[in-house]
């Protein structure tokens, strides 16, 4: 029983001795910026996949998307791929981080990715699946190696992740 007031004694104590401390200028400053304008963002997601993944799109740079015939882990099946940099010099180089998270944006706002005009955009992820032996992980290109970039080997698959749990 000693132990336990002690205990509480410390805990009260510490918690008065804790309090944020104010600074002026911060107390200043609004709780809420006026004018406070949200971004519709289902929009801006709806918008993005529209762009994206119309395969039939003409223009300087478009279409941003292609499929992919002739995939390296899962050769049964077609894949595709995004242009992570619009105008890139290297047409059919594509990215895990952008893929995946653009087919889970829109999924998230609704959008059926698995059935969309025909196509089937999350069995085409697949591909990020790095089969090799030594790999056997999403890693950010196909035929990539992990251990070189944290953000390259970890974040394909969180966004595989984010598929799976949408899927």
């Amino acid at each position: 029983m000693k132990h336990k007031v002690v205990a509480a004694l410390i805990s009260l104590s510490s918690l008065l001795f804790s309090q944020q401390i104010n600074i002026d200028r911060v107390e200043q400053m609004p709780n809420i910026p006026s004018p406070y304008l949200m971004r519709d963002w289902k929009k801006v997601a709806l918008g993005y996949d529209s762009l994206v993944f119309d395969l039939d799109r003409s223009g300087q740079y478009l279409p941003l998307i292609w499929i992919n015939t002739n995939t390296t882990n899962y050769p049964s099946h077609n894949s595709f791929g995004l242009h992570t940099v619009v105008g890139t010099p290297y047409p059919s180089n594509a990215e895990a981080i952008n893929v995946l998270p653009a087919v889970i944006s829109a999924s998230l706002v609704g959008i059926d990715k698995s059935d969309q005009d025909g196509n089937n955009w999350v069995l085409g992820c697949e591909e990020w699946f790095n089969r090799r032996p030594e790999e056997n992980v999403y890693l950010n290109g196909p035929t990539a190696q992990s251990g070189n970039d944290w953000w390259y080997a970890v974040m394909p698959n969180v966004f595989f992740y984010q598929l799976y749990d949408l899927y």
